[in-house]
Formats: structure tokens, C-alpha cells, sequence
């Protein structure tokens, strides 16, 4: 997952947006913070990167 992500894939989601959504964001910062060493914060902050480059968008129902 991590490599693809670092060649540039995108990810989508599409489910539960009060659990499954939440999950996933936790698992990718997860990968983050596993790969690189970094804390949470940092993760976040890659997440928001992601989101405002269109590489990670979501489509999550309540």
C-alpha cells in the first residue's frame, strides 16, 4: 500500500461514515507513521496533502 501511495496512487472510499471511514483514515496514518517514522500529527497532515491533491476522496454514507 505504502509504495503505491508514494507512486502516486489514489485512494478511494466508499462505505459507513461513522466507522468504517474513521478506520480506514486511522489505518492509512497508521501506514504513515510506519513507514516513515513519523507521529500522528504528521500523518494528519499527509492525509490533508492527500485530500487537497485529490489522491485520497471519500464517499461515506451515516
Amino acid at each position: 500500500m505504502w509504495q503505491a501511495i508514494r507512486d502516486g496512487a489514489y485512494i478511494y472510499v466508499c462505505g459507513d461514515g461513522r466507522r468504517m471511514a474513521t478506520a480506514v483514515r486511522e489505518a492509512l496514518a497508521a501506514i504513515h507513521r510506519a513507514c516513515t517514522g513519523s507521529d500522528d500529527g504528521t500523518g494528519q497532515q499527509w492525509l490533508a496533502r492527500l485530500e487537497a491533491e485529490e489522491r485520497y476522496q471519500q464517499d461515506v454514507f451515516a
